[in-house]
């Protein structure tokens, strides 16, 4: 894991896994006994900020997430590059914000992974989507081998359409190729990697079975991916088979969906690291945790046909996670709106 320099996109993302590796460890490559780096999915900026606020390590631009909250789809290649350009930028526009990183308490600005999805079409379209998720801010972009229209994995299962392993080759080999000629075009082109990581993705396993998943995500690690991320592995025995497969220094992360509430297949954070991963990726936990209040929400407010004023309020079990209206005054940020506009009153 070469260290980018101080100015890249990267940078921060580099430093928090060294931070980790190091606790991980302890000096002694025998004790590996400790916590990964928790990776939260998100959707828009106020999701973000409130992770953010809350002492999220790093966090991951969902197209899942995007996808349902900007356009009320599902995952399924319906999304474009324009509008995950548009809420990646705003997302890192807020976690970069010198008032934030500032003025609001417990604000530690954390690196952003976005979800690249396939390539939005060719060598051309993979130049701009690296690009424009760079210019945005991306510390990191993922890039997978589902066929176009693409699918949330999970929820495809066997149906998962992948192009075979030339190609999936190719595009990494491609995405790399087109950060590379960023670096060279960035403001920062006298610094040799100053653009964003790329996360190479197989989501192959249902499809092709788990062995193509070692030959893909070996070839990706011999290109040089920063990070590989193998989707829907079936098993622990599996992602443990994975990661001796890889090379100990290759950044390595893992994708966690809680199916419901009582879920109790998922690997802890603790048992990721145990095995020597780097990140358990959460991607859809805080929508789904929105969608369940919503909902909850909905069907309380508009439970009767013909309701009127007085009798519209939300029960007991929905205000349990209602933000009163000061929370929601304070995590926007009218507080420091306030301040800012008495120092500098306008006529």
């Amino acid at each position: 894991m070469p260290e980018p320099p101080s100015t890249a996109l990267a940078y921060s993302l580099y430093h928090l896994i060294s931070q980790y590796r190091t606790h991980r460890y302890n000096n002694e490559p025998s004790n590996k006994n400790c916590d990964s780096i928790p990776l939260v999915g998100v959707y828009d900026a106020l999701s973000a900020k409130i992770f953010a606020q809350n002492g999220a390590p790093a966090l991951f631009l969902s197209g899942f997430g995007v996808s349902a909250s900007l356009l009320g789809a599902p995952d399924a290649g319906m999304l474009n590059l324009v509008e995950m350009e548009m809420v990646a930028r705003n997302v890192c526009s807020l976690l970069r914000s010198q008032e934030c990183r500032t003025l609001l308490a417990n604000f530690n600005p954390s690196p952003l992974i976005v979800d690249g999805d396939t390539r939005y079409g060719g060598a051309s379209n993979m130049l701009r989507k690296i690009s424009a998720l760079a210019s945005a801010g991306a510390a990191a972009i993922t890039i997978e081998d589902q066929q176009f229209p693409k699918k949330c994995t999970i929820a495809a299962g066997s149906r998962v359409q992948i192009v075979d392993r030339d190609e999936a080759v190719q595009r990494v080999r491609c995405a790399l190729g087109a950060r590379n000629l960023y670096n060279t075009n960035s403001p920062n082109s006298n610094n040799l990697g100053a653009g964003p990581w790329i996360v190479a993705r197989t989501d192959c396993r249902m499809a092709l079975g788990f062995q193509e998943v070692v030959e893909r995500c070996l070839r990706f690690e011999e290109l040089g991916a920063e990070i590989i991320y193998a989707e829907n592995m079936q098993s622990r025995e599996e992602y443990e088979k994975l990661r001796n497969c890889l090379d100990s220094r290759t950044v390595t992360m893992i994708a966690q969906v809680q199916k419901s509430s009582n879920d109790t297949a998922l690997l802890t954070v603790q048992d990721i690291g145990d095995m020597g991963f780097d990140f358990p990726l959460f991607g859809v936990t805080p929508l789904q945790c929105v969608v369940g209040a919503l909902k909850s929400t909905a069907r309380d407010f508009l439970r009767r046909k013909e309701y009127d004023c007085v009798d519209t309020s939300i029960s007991e079990s929905s205000q349990t996670a209602m933000a009163d209206f000061a929370t929601v005054k304070r995590v926007v940020g009218f507080g420091v709106l306030e301040d800012f506009e008495k120092e500098f009153p306008c006529c």
